[in-house]
């Protein structure tokens, strides 16, 4: 699916970021982003204290590109012309040439559905060919058909910033693209499962217009992964317009 363009704004004099539809052949980066993010051992999302194994494999991200009901984003990071520039007008007499792509270049990450972790992100800006791209974060949203009272519900997971592109915006603005979406296609409420034991999460979600609704779930993965016995999830919506 096709999303509209976010209106673009300046990242860092290095590098732009572009946020649109993930595409097929970046299905292995997605991946690696999120083991990074939900595994790994730097950044404050992370869960290896509580989780094991990988977070997603690649038929399940193939499955999500090609599923009419989801929609999957990732940020990019690619190097402004600026950059670009510099780096032909420094290039060696070898003709070796080296890429600055910013600050804290490469990221992602966030939690819902086992699966969600958040971070402040960092500012983005679309308008990307492609050119040494890089993915630093991704979250998908999957649509639901109405329940019995009429309220059209998305869920939203594979929430992830690399943990070196965290805490500057990044996650906020996954977040704010994936809703102006939903809204356009009449989705009333957006909903995610947060693993328990992480009240950082809770609180972000809950500075982005999230509240709990009182009710837990299992955990979404395997059980045989969880690090603490009997850890579950707890249920977050965030309504996308007045109800």
């Amino acid at each position: 699916m096709i999303l509209p363009a976010p209106a673009p704004t300046t990242a860092t004099t290095a590098s732009t970021i572009a946020i649109r539809p993930a595409q097929e052949d970046e299905v292995d980066s997605i991946v690696e982003l999120t083991q990074a993010a939900y595994r790994g051992t730097g950044g404050w999302t992370t869960e290896a204290h509580l989780v094991s194994g990988t977070r997603t494999d690649s038929s399940e991200v193939r499955a999500m590109i090609a599923d009419p009901a989801v929609t999957l984003l990732v940020a990019v990071l690619t190097p402004s012309e600026t950059a670009r520039d510099d780096a032909e007008s420094e290039r060696p007499a070898d003709g070796t040439v080296g890429h600055d792509h910013g600050d804290d270049a490469t990221a992602s990450h966030d939690h819902s559905n086992d699966r969600n972790s958040s971070d402040d992100g960092a500012d983005s800006t679309d308008g990307t060919d492609g050119t040494d791209s890089t993915i630093v974060g991704c979250c998908y949203t999957r649509r639901e058909p109405a329940d019995a009272d009429g309220l059209a519900r998305a869920e939203l997971g594979l929430f992830a910033v690399h943990p070196s592109a965290q805490s500057r915006g990044l996650g906020r603005r996954l977040l704010t693209a994936q809703s102006d979406h939903l809204q356009r296609a009449g989705v009333d409420l957006l909903m995610i499962r947060v693993l328990q034991s992480r009240p950082e999460l809770h609180a972000w979600y809950e500075r982005n217009g999230f509240v709990r609704t009182g009710v837990a779930v299992p955990f979404a993965g395997d059980p045989a992964g969880l690090q603490v016995e009997g850890l579950g999830m707890d249920v977050m919506e965030r309504p996308l317009h007045e109800l």
